[in-house]
C-alpha cells in the first residue's frame, strides 16, 4: 500500500515537457494551413472551421476540421441519403399474423 502512494506521488512530481505532448486539434488544423500552399491570384482562402461530433452510442467527442463547404457538402449528402431511404421504404401493409 505504501508503495502504491510513493510511486503516485513520484508520477505527479514529475512534469511532462511540452515538447512530448501531442498537438492539439485546434494546433493541428493551424500546422495544416501554415503548410497549404500559396493562392492564385484571384482564389479565395478557404475559412477551415473545427466542430466536435458524436457518434451514436457514445458520450465522446471527435474533433473533424473541414472547410464550410465541405461541411454544407456532408449535411447535404445525409439529407439525400435520408430523403432517399424515406423514399425507398416499403409502405405495403402486411396481412397480419
Amino acid at each position: 500500500m505504501l508503495l502504491v502512494i510513493a510511486a503516485a506521488a513520484l508520477l505527479a512530481a514529475t512534469e511532462p515537457t511540452s515538447s512530448s505532448a501531442p498537438p492539439t486539434p485546434t494546433e493541428a488544423a493551424n500546422a495544416n494551413l501554415a503548410a497549404a500552399p500559396a493562392l492564385k491570384p484571384g482564389e479565395k482562402k478557404m475559412k477551415v472551421v473545427c466542430r466536435t461530433e458524436t457518434a451514436t452510442g457514445t458520450r465522446f467527442g471527435k474533433r473533424v476540421c473541414l472547410s464550410l463547404d465541405d461541411f454544407k457538402r456532408r449535411q447535404e449528402e445525409s439529407r439525400e441519403g435520408f430523403a432517399e431511404m424515406q423514399r425507398n421504404h416499403n409502405v405495403t401493409p402486411t396481412k397480419g399474423n
